[in-house]
């Protein structure tokens, strides 16, 4: 049930998402004007605005003038609420989840901005941030185990150190908004377990050299291109969640 629930919150705040990646980039408010249709400027109603059955009953068109509205909703909204359900089924209902989730509406948005833009929007991390650690806060003192705000500190300073020393010596490859974002994550594996949060990083770094490579064999281009990685954190970040914990168990029983 709880599953369920984080699935339908996901496509809610999925919806949400499509409002922030399109005029935070651009320094607009996300609150108002009120969404309208950016070829015809028909103002959305509720019914515009359902998630996912909104997109397909109007089959990704503007109901007035039938300008294409793109795949990017289908896709935030989707990928928010597999997410928010994943962290669900992994955490059920607990602290743990709500803050989980908080993280994931901030990556995919963060993650979005990025692969369009090259840019990690301060403001998104931040609040993020703002709403998450406290959440996680929250979360170590209902569970009894204060001890996990000092291991969330622990990783915030690993992933932050870390993160500065790559930049520093990636002389300008690696952007400003890579390092702003690792202590947000870094935080939240730590919370985890300290030792995630470099587990993380290189996950993020073994996907994002994986897929340059794949790029640059396949549709070619100089291998000094840079490619945003702040998907590739994000990813990372996630799939440690899940799986960073075995990998560490794995590598310490050789």
């Amino acid at each position: 049930m709880a599953t369920a629930t984080y699935a339908l919150m996901g496509l809610l705040f999925g919806s949400f998402l499509t409002v922030v990646v399109d005029r935070v980039p651009r320094g607009a408010s996300i609150a108002l004007p009120g969404s309208a249709c950016g070829n015809c400027g028909l103002h959305l109603g509720p019914l515009d605005l359902v998630p996912v059955f909104s997109w397909l009953v109007l089959r990704g068109k503007c109901r007035r003038c039938r300008m294409s509205i793109g795949i990017e909703p289908l896709v935030l909204e989707l990928s928010t609420s597999l997410l928010f359900a994943l962290m669900a089924w992994h955490f059920r209902a607990t602290w743990r989840t709500a803050a989980f989730c908080a993280l994931i509406a901030g990556l995919v948005a963060l993650s979005w901005i990025d692969l369009r833009t090259r840019r990690l929007p301060r403001q998104i991390i931040y609040a993020t941030a703002l709403v998450g650690v406290p959440l996680l806060c929250v979360a170590a003192l209902a569970e009894g185990e204060p001890k996990r705000l000092w291991m969330l500190l622990a990783g915030a300073g690993i992933s932050l150190a870390a993160m500065a020393l790559i930049y520093w010596a990636s002389n300008g490859g690696m952007g400003d908004g890579d390092v702003r974002l690792a202590p947000l994550l870094g935080a939240y594996l730590g919370f985890l377990n300290p030792g995630l949060a470099l587990v993380g990083l290189f996950f993020g770094f073994l996907a994002g050299a994986v897929v340059g490579v794949a790029v640059m064999v396949i549709v070619g281009g100089d291998r000094k291109m840079k490619v945003p990685f702040g998907p590739f954190m994000a990813l990372g970040t996630v799939v440690a969640v899940f799986y960073g914990q075995d990998y560490i168990d794995l590598i310490l029983a050789r």
